[in-house]
């Protein structure tokens, strides 16, 4: 009977963390007050922030010197057709060219910073897992992201919207992108580690951790592929 007094004890603590948990998104994340700065670059579709990065990159090849004289004529030619292309759009290019550092900088800045408000509180999250194996074999920790494939199929997110997990106990049943709502305290802690990921190592740069109480699944899992061995996975420094 103490036994299972003490286990509906801890269940009922369980129970009583995952209710009093918060539920945020992915947005509430970032730190409100630096995500709201003016980015001229938001209202261009793909196809202007293309031409755009091909302007940039032609010019400043002709700058440099770095086109030999038998393919300058080809060069200066798809410069003017992608300069035309933007100025029918009413694409302000030389404006939006001169604002390119300044812009870039406000958004690593921004991207660097959590939402203070989240700090400190107990919240829970769905997104994808990452998990990471310790030394010890033990796998008590790794990464939730919001979007399957990141960092190994399609690039890694913002460091505000990458969370490193820790738990208490081995968690025998994680797995590559598994989806799931995971709960705890989060915490602002920017936190860089290098992983080996798939067929190679990939810099995790995360502004949260998460100590997590409560792990539930979320659907299916995004994969029409077998799931690869969570202890395929190793923690290179």
């Amino acid at each position: 009977m103490k036994r299972l007094s003490v286990i509906l004890t801890i269940w009922a603590m369980t129970a009583t963390s995952a209710m009093a948990a918060t539920p945020i998104v992915w947005n509430d994340l970032k730190d409100p007050v630096a995500a709201r700065f003016e980015d001229p670059f938001d209202t261009l579709y793909f196809t202007e922030l293309r031409s755009i990065a091909t302007v940039y990159r032609l010019r400043e090849r002709l700058k440099q010197g770095a086109v030999r004289d038998e393919e300058r004529p080809r060069v200066e030619e798809r410069l003017r057709i992608e300069e035309a292309k933007l100025e029918e759009a009413g694409v302000e290019t030389d404006y939006l060219l001169s604002q390119r550092e300044a812009i870039s900088k406000r958004q690593t800045e921004a991207a660097l910073k959590g939402n203070p408000a989240l700090n400190g509180k107990e919240i829970a999250i769905s997104g994808y897992v990452i998990p990471i194996i310790a030394e010890d074999g033990t796998a008590v920790s790794g990464y939730l992201v919001p979007t399957y494939g990141m960092c190994s199929h399609i690039p890694s997110p913002a460091p505000n919207q990458l969370i490193r997990y820790k738990l208490d106990d081995d968690w025998k049943d994680a797995e590559l992108y598994k989806p799931v709502s995971l709960s705890g305290r989060l915490d602002l802690n920017l936190s860089r580690q290098t992983i080996t990921l798939l067929d190679g190592q990939v810099t995790m740069v995360a502004v949260f951790d998460l100590d997590v109480t409560d792990i539930r699944p979320v659907g299916q899992s995004a994969s029409g592929v077998e799931q690869r061995s969570f202890r395929n996975f190793r923690r290179t420094q």
